[in-house]
């Protein structure tokens, strides 16, 4: 008997020091987690966190970790937005007879049958924005124009000789005038030549299934390795482009409970109101160490410009194809007629021209290290499926110069993946984005540096950002004295052992576009999370469209199409929830994607973790009010409500032919057309 109660009262006591130790449990999580969540408001402290061990967090940060993820190319999920026998101009017959030749920078005239004359002008860059013409000169078989772009003309002559109004024929020319003669090709240069050649909007996985042919070579005959974790750090190019060729951030990443924060290099806006001369250009860097260099676009606005930021005032490379492109495109010099005369009516895309270009600096340049960027904005921008056509131009390119590139760093790359076509509504297509390509290709003398490449290849393993490929061209750039000594530098050497830990937030990549796994769980299309996150943010749309100058007043008040609802819980060891919200705004049916995280004790509170709103479609002339404006996306312009005869979504499905921005610093394409000229890509 006295066995049994002994044994009752000892469960009794168990039970009871459980109960406390529960309850006590209890309170301290309780605390805890309300200052994960009150933390966010703070910005003087690091959020308090104590993740479980098995997520190997680096620091009290939720999601401080790195699960790299493998992407399939050929995903089932997204087979059947793929179209391989994609070409843009199929069956495109010149309908231009091109009368004017250059031939190693001797200029010709050929077939010409009518009575007139013919003349050419240079044309100089005077800014990036504007052109310095020189005067018509008439052209003599064999002359030799000393600049980069000739235009020609040909028409009866005025009484003073000058060109006549009865123009019979344009067409625009793209040279590498060196003005001094080669001093012999040099077969074992010290330095070796660095080319970087960038498709625009193309991810791993895309150059992987699109560019069979050009990956063959690039592996075969330039031992090539592919870097399949890099990760963009913006939202389009201008962030990325700046990453990659200034090194530094022109947009902030708040502290938060994601975050340790990082703030922006430039202040009041000063990378687009203030001339790029002075500084940090990776150019300037081979420039002060004695290569001669060369910068082409094929988009008039490029990525220091749009949409009306200042860019260079001098030409930053000794070789800038910005004047043609000017010509072609440019606001106040565009020439439709030799838009279309250089273009469709010659069946020459723009990277045509551009390839072109590059190889004759490579050519011109054989005794000279060498420094190129060759972007190309117009390929591959608007379709997952618009490169597969290029393989074999890129394959020959690779495969004939392949002597002339043997003592060469190589960076054949992307800046983001594909960010409009169909496939982007995927989860898949989504990761794409988020993960342009890399193939990188050393010089075949440090390629005989077995400790070197086995480095290299380790870090092609690992999460890398356009960061790290700038401070990699500052590792192979040495000028012993260089106009800025001591570069701001982000990231790290990619031919050098990487810094470690390799985590989104501390590469300084926001956590909207990190490419490390997730888990994601779904939620309930018209869960009450949703709505109330979304709700927020939208709320959020409208504050920052009217307290803008350049939206206020002009765009409508913004609601939710709760029809439209995208919910996901990402998943994290920690009673703290974060939600990730894809909604619809109404008027304009326009399709934006954010980050929240809810209060564990007030379930209906939330705080928005995104910088910025993406949005993930595009919106036609709804911006037309404030195009250029910062929060231009958001808007759907108040006048566009007048002329609406039907619902407020009546813009949610384009027609065909419809001219619409791509995004809020765009300028415009048309969809189910092919244009006669190129169309205008996406920049922020």
């Amino acid at each position: 008997m006295l066995q049994s109660v002994a044994a009752i009262n000892l469960i009794i006591g168990i039970v009871s020091t459980a109960i406390l130790i529960l309850l006590f449990f209890n309170e301290h999580v309780g605390k805890l987690m309300s200052t994960d969540y009150n933390s966010i408001l703070r910005t003087d402290t690091t959020p308090f966190f104590n993740p479980a061990s098995s997520y190997n967090n680096h620091s009290n940060l939720l999601f401080d970790h790195c699960e790299l993820q493998e992407l399939d190319p050929w995903d089932p999920m997204i087979v059947n937005y793929l179209n391989p026998n994609m070409i843009p101009w199929k069956n495109c017959i010149p309908t231009y007879k091109v009368l004017s030749k250059l031939v190693d920078g001797q200029l010709f005239i050929y077939d010409n049958t009518i009575d007139g004359t013919c003349f050419y002008r240079c044309l100089h860059p005077k800014d990036d924005h504007a052109l310095i013409y020189s005067n018509w000169i008439p052209i003599v078989n064999g002359t030799r124009p000393r600049c980069d772009v000739i235009e020609v003309n040909c028409s009866k002559v005025n009484a003073d000789g000058t060109p006549g109004k009865n123009v019979y024929y344009r067409y625009l020319h793209a040279q590498v005038f060196r003005p001094d003669e080669a001093e012999g090709i040099q077969d074992n240069l010290k330095k070796p030549d660095v080319h970087i050649i960038l498709f625009d909007s193309v991810s791993e996985s895309q150059f992987v299934r699109s560019m069979p042919k050009t990956r063959h070579v690039l592996r075969e005959y330039y031992e090539s390795i592919s870097f399949r974790h890099l990760n963009k750090i913006g939202l389009n190019s201008r962030p990325n482009g700046f990453a990659l060729l200034m090194g530094k951030a022109i947009y902030p990443v708040k502290k938060s409970l994601i975050s340790r924060g990082h703030n922006i290099d430039y202040q009041n806006k000063s990378y687009c109101n203030k001339y790029l001369n002075n500084d940090q250009f990776i150019g300037f860097r081979f420039q002060d160490d004695g290569y001669v260099t060369m910068m082409n676009e094929d988009w008039s606005l490029g990525v220091f410009n749009w949409p009306d930021c200042k860019g260079f005032q001098e030409k930053p490379t000794d070789h800038y194809m910005r004047p043609f492109q000017l010509r072609v495109e440019g606001d106040d010099w565009k020439s439709d007629y030799l838009s279309e005369a250089i273009h469709r009516n010659s069946c020459h895309e723009a990277f045509f021209h551009q390839m072109e270009y590059l190889k004759n600096f490579i050519d011109k340049y054989p005794d000279k290290p060498k420094f190129s960027l060759t972007w190309m904005s117009y390929l591959a921008h608007d379709d997952i499926n618009a490169l597969y056509h290029a393989d074999d131009y890129f394959y020959r390119f690779f495969r004939n110069y392949r002597e002339k590139l043997s003592n060469s760093y190589l960076l054949i790359m992307g800046d983001h993946g594909n960010r409009f076509s169909s496939i982007r509504h995927t989860s898949v297509g989504e990761m794409e984005d988020n993960n342009p390509f890399l193939f990188f290709s050393a010089p075949e003398s440090v390629r005989e540096d077995g400790e070197l490449m086995t480095q290299i290849r380790k870090n092609s393993k690992e999460l890398i950002t356009h960061y790290d490929l700038y401070a990699t061209l500052l590792d192979i750039a040495k000028p012993e004295n260089p106009r800025i000594p001591n570069p701001l530098i982000r990231g790290s050497s990619i031919l050098r052992e990487l810094s470690q830990p390799r985590t989104c937030d501390r590469l300084r990549i926001p956590f909207e576009y990190c490419s490390c796994h997730v888990e994601k769980i779904p939620l309930p299309k018209h869960s009450s999370v949703g709505i109330k996150a979304a709700s927020i943010m939208i709320k959020e749309m409208n504050r920052v469209l009217e307290e803008d100058p350049d939206t206020r007043g002009k765009c409508a008040e913004l609601t939710l199409n709760e029809e439209s609802l995208n919910v996901e819980w990402l998943a994290e060891r920690s009673k703290t929830r974060i939600y990730k919200v894809k909604y619809n705004t109404k008027p304009g049916n326009g399709e934006f994607l954010g980050n929240v995280v809810q209060n564990p004790d007030e379930k209906d509170q939330f705080q928005i973790l995104s910088e910025r709103f993406p949005r993930m479609n595009r919106y036609g002339n709804q911006t037309r009010c404030a195009n250029t404006a910062k929060y231009a996306a958001y808007c759907y312009c108040k006048d566009l409500l007048k002329e609406s005869t039907g619902t407020l979504n009546s813009i949610a499905a384009l027609p065909e032919n419809t001219v619409i921005p791509v995004n809020n610093f765009d300028s415009t394409v048309e969809i189910g057309k092919t244009s006669k000229s190129p169309i205008s890509p996406t920049r922020l």
